[in-house]
């Protein structure tokens, strides 16, 4: 018998509570944690349940790499690390932070890399290029909030306990499992005579199944439909004014959005029968509901008007912001709100393309390197991602990657993006380092995990954050530091008390004040060095600096530091030590501890959450006004008429219980599936003459690729799905093709840039 171990999941952002049983230093069975108050029923998925393939397999990377011609070279960490600083701040030198990119930094289950980089990577070097699988999925619904609620990290999650209505748009949860214990939750509700489950998808998917009733929207009509929804109720007087008066600033000047808006036809186009629609709209303005949103919005035609209109019908209905659709609180923020309109912004300097939450649209990244422009990217770092085959375009990323004057790739074996880089240099797992994730998952629970190494050393793999820091110590921005400050780690980690530590570092700083901003830095190198984790005692730097509210720490049953009495009588002081008491707590804990407690009962208006001065919600913006107009039954009726050249749709992903997870490589995981297949409608297949099972070339603007068909009446008329983690190469085979060879840069919404993954015209030929 082997030892378990508590962890989390490693594989998305629900972060699913695990133990795992180690038998020489590798992991041999994987169960759901019933202990951890993230998922107290015990739950964790098909993704997680595969964790011994994704940590222990025999294309692990275990030494650094260095390009020699046309095949890689073993090299020390010293070289490495002098002569990718010597290369970075040459290129900085001659041509400016312009030319710095960094992509990936951050798994959802896994945010101590992209902590560091925001905090001392990114500031120090003075670049703003920062790409991340957010410009993929999040781009719209992030910028929406923005313009809504004032702050793009304010968004909306609906609480299912306390709605009445639960509504899945785009999204097949009780599959894709991107939700808290997603399977139990579709369960309970669509189980509850008290609740009501609404699917909206243009697919029967296992979740519609389920559901109470299922709006079969016609794929890529989502923004027309929901517009139709927001004229009918205004035409009916079904809008909650009482809510509007008191809290939106401008409905006058969104009226002219739908008055007068022929919402009957928008039905007809959107495939909708109008009495199903009339009587959707009518149960949202008498019952409390919350929508779970998913890639077929956030990557689906016009994704961005998508989730903007949504939030106004939440708006319209007295739904926003109030109990059952708050903002959850967090333990840490999900980064900075960007306001493109600010000079200070860079916008990309080929395609113009702005960031949302500080992340530039992944799909212009290939572009921007291969630009002719002087301010173009020339040198990118890379961690936690498979950009290659994960990214819009992998016929431009390919040639991006070779064209740039230095990649550096840190992985735990070579994908098909780090074949590309100069530098390859081996990371950790999760269960081989300390690592944490911010993401709350368990309102009104505020839930702080930190995931401890449960297994040993092996070659010279290390923890990425640590890799990038030695990077930029090297590069000269490490400052030289009073041994008082090393001792002062020292001492906090041995008196399991860091109070003294940090009034230690802050006035070190303040006495020399062009230190203040390399204090993240400052920290990595004295308490990292003691804790032997920069994960770990970045945890605890953002602990202290958390925004979580006395009241809702002391809501969890947390009392002051008794150790601290005289600074208890300070209460900014008395905060602190606080803070400092919950992350030894958390790192007593691997299963993780419930910090802070929300106010569970929110049934005034979240004006917390609302960032304009004014308090108010703000519905119009003059980009919405202009992009509209274009949302009218005539206008989407002819650019959803498909061409002869492209009769179908395919969607770039798709998530089956055959399927696993792209930074699963091994193909051990589903040794008895066959995830790599095409989903098509049993009579599309037979108007085109395929049989179940053949092979097909799917052909779009960008590329092509060969893949096996399966038949399933969960898919729409002329609707295809591929799934994404395909293409990669293990043990020297490569399974399948990268579906993103089929998708373009030139496919992305017009106001964010987020792709259309799930919306790409095609044809389909049988071999």
């Amino acid at each position: 018998m082997g030892k378990w171990h508590k962890t989390q999941c490693n594989m998305c952002g629900v972060s699913c509570a695990m133990e795992m049983e180690v038998e020489d230093n590798k992991i041999v069975n994987v169960r759901p944690d019933p202990d951890s108050p993230r998922t107290p029923h015990g739950y964790c998925c098909r993704k997680g349940r595969a964790s011994k393939f994704f940590n222990d397999h025999e294309d692990r990377l275990d030494y650094p790499l260095k390009k020699v011609g046309d095949h890689f070279e073993r090299i020390s960490w010293e070289q490495a690390y002098k002569e990718i600083a010597e290369k970075t701040n040459a290129i900085l030198d001659k041509h400016g932070p312009r030319s710095f990119s960094y992509c990936g930094g951050a798994l959802g289950c896994a945010q101590g890399d992209i902590a560091f980089i925001n905090t001392s990577v990114m500031p120090l070097i003075g670049s703003q290029w920062l790409y991340n699988p957010v410009g993929i999925e999040f781009m719209g619904s992030w910028w929406s909030h923005g313009r809504i609620l004032g702050d793009q990290s304010s968004t909306c999650k609906p609480d299912e306990s306390t709605l009445d209505v639960m509504i899945l748009w785009g999204s097949n949860t009780y599959v894709a499992h991107n939700v808290n214990e997603s399977r139990f939750l579709i369960r309970r509700l669509s189980e509850d005579p008290d609740k009501t489950v609404i699917v909206v998808d243009p697919r029967l998917s296992e979740t519609a199944r389920m559901a109470d009733l299922h709006i079969p929207v016609r794929l890529g009509s989502d923004s027309l439909f929901i517009r139709g929804m927001l004229a009918l109720i205004l035409d009916e007087g079904w809008q909650n004014q009482a809510y509007i008066d008191k809290y939106v600033s401008d409905f006058e000047l969104v009226k002219p959005w739908f008055k007068g808006f022929d919402y009957r036809e928008a039905f007809r186009v959107c495939g909708v029968d109008y009495e199903d629609a009339r009587e959707f709209c009518r149960l949202l303005c008498t019952k409390t509901w919350g929508v779970h949103q998913d890639l077929g919005l956030y990557c689906g035609r016009h994704n961005t008007t998508n989730t903007y209109l949504m939030l106004m019908l939440m708006a319209f209905t007295g739904n926003l912001l109030v109990k059952g659709n708050i903002q959850m609180d967090g333990f840490a923020a999900k980064g900075k709100s960007t306001n493109e309109l600010d000079p200070k912004v860079w916008r990309t300097p080929s395609t113009n393309r702005f960031p949302v939450l500080g992340i530039y649209p992944t799909g212009v990244m290939g572009k921007e390197i291969l630009s002719d422009k002087d301010d173009r990217i020339r040198c990118m770092w890379v961690s936690y991602g498979n950009p290659a085959r994960s990214y819009p375009d992998s016929n431009v990323l390919d040639k991006a990657f070779e064209a740039l004057e230095l990649l550096v790739v840190v992985d735990i074996c070579m994908t098909e993006t780090a074949k590309h880089a100069d530098y390859v240099l081996p990371g950790k797992t999760n269960f081989e380092t300390y690592e944490f994730n911010t993401l709350p998952a368990t309102f009104p629970n505020v839930t702080c995990m930190l995931k401890h190494p449960f297994l040993g050393q092996v070659g010279e793999r290390k923890e990425n954050t640590q890799i990038w820091f030695d990077i930029m110590k090297e590069m000269g921005y490490v400052p030289e530091l009073p041994q008082s400050l090393y001792d002062a780690a020292d001492k906090a980690v041995a008196e399991r008390d860091r109070v003294g530590y940090f009034f230690k570092v802050i006035g070190f700083a303040l006495s020399h004040p062009k230190y203040l901003k390399r204090i993240p830095l400052i920290i990595c190198e004295t308490l990292g060095r003691s804790y032997g984790s920069i994960n770990r005692a970045m945890l605890w730097a953002a602990l202290m600096t958390s925004k979580l509210q006395d009241k809702m720490i002391a809501r969890a049953g947390w009392q002051p530091n008794p150790k601290h009495k005289f600074l208890n009588m300070l209460p900014p002081f008395k905060h602190l030590c606080t803070m400092d008491m919950l992350f030894q707590a958390v790192d007593d804990t691997p299963q993780g501890v419930v910090v802070a407690v929300s106010e569970p009962d929110r049934h005034q208006f979240a004006l917390d959450h609302i960032k304009h001065k004014d308090k108010k919600v703000h519905l119009y913006c003059d980009e919405v006004n202009e992009y509209i107009k274009r949302l009218t039954p005539e206008c989407e009726e002819k650019a959803l008429s498909l061409t002869k050249e492209f009769p179908m749709v395919v969607s770039a992903g798709r998530h089956s219980d055959n399927g696993i997870n792209t930074i699963i490589r091994n193909p051990n995981s589903y040794a008895h599936r066959q995830p790599y297949v095409m989903a098509i409608n049993p009579e599309d297949a037979a108007e085109l003459g395929i049989k179940d099972g053949q092979e097909v070339r799917v052909t779009t603007r960008a590329g092509s690729l060969v893949i096996p068909v399966e038949y399933t009446y969960q898919t729409s008329r002329g609707y295809l799905l591929i799934p994404h983690h395909f293409g990669l190469e293990f043990g020297g085979k490569t399974i399948g093709t990268g579906v993103n060879y089929l998708t373009s840069w030139d496919d992305m919404d017009d106001l964010t840039g987020n792709p259309y993954y799930r919306y790409v015209p095609c044809r389909v030929e049988a071999l």
